[in-house]
């Protein structure tokens, strides 16, 4: 190989070496896997919701409306305190179980909501009530107002009764001459 040809020569082995050098030049730069590691950046925070339904009803329960226990009160009445009482009573068609839901409460005064469920026959229903609370003798009576859900066969009574002390119990009589004693107890 003389003088002349060593440009030509050297032209093709630049030519064939081009690929090769474009690949090089293509991968310079740092390597991901070198230096301090980095976290990723965090991603925005998102709020998320979750919509809760009604649970579905219990068998041989009461209807679901009947779950329905209203944000407790303060005050002096007792019926202020506890605007949810449940508990039974017995008339006729036997052991019932009850629901007393307190709506207002004025001085002595008070507006509740009779509910009950009669298990054995499924009969169920509600009437307002009105009554007053003596305080000094920590009694109550209370007479029927209207139906809000009637079942047949079935008359709205009144009922009176006494608290205790500690605000644990009002129990008393239903005032109907085939009817005997309720007990209810605070809700919760």
């Amino acid at each position: 190989m003389g003088p002349a040809n060593a440009p030509a020569f050297r032209r093709r082995a630049a030519l064939a070496c081009a690929p090769s050098a474009a690949l090089m030049l293509a991968a310079c730069g740092p390597a991901p896997y070198l230096g301090e590691p980095q976290a990723p950046e965090p991603a925005p925070a998102q709020t998320v919701y979750i919509v809760l339904g009604d649970p579905p009803p219990a068998v041989a329960a009461a209807p679901a409306e009947d779950a329905w226990v209203p944000d407790e009160a303060r005050g002096d009445s007792p019926f202020e305190r506890t605007r949810t009482w449940i508990g039974d009573y017995d008339c006729p068609q036997g052991t019932t179980e009850m629901t007393f839901r307190i709506l207002n409460v004025q001085g002595d005064r008070v507006k509740a909501v009779f509910g009950f469920h009669h298990v054995d026959s499924g009969a169920s229903g509600k009437y307002l009530m009105h009554g007053r609370y003596d305080a000094r003798t920590r009694t109550a009576r209370f007479s029927p107002g209207a139906w809000i859900e009637r079942p047949p066969n079935y008359v709205s009574t009144g009922m009176s009764g006494d608290l205790a002390f500690d605000g644990s119990l009002f129990a008393g009589r239903i005032e109907h001459p085939e009817c005997g004693a309720f007990r209810l107890r605070p809700a919760g």
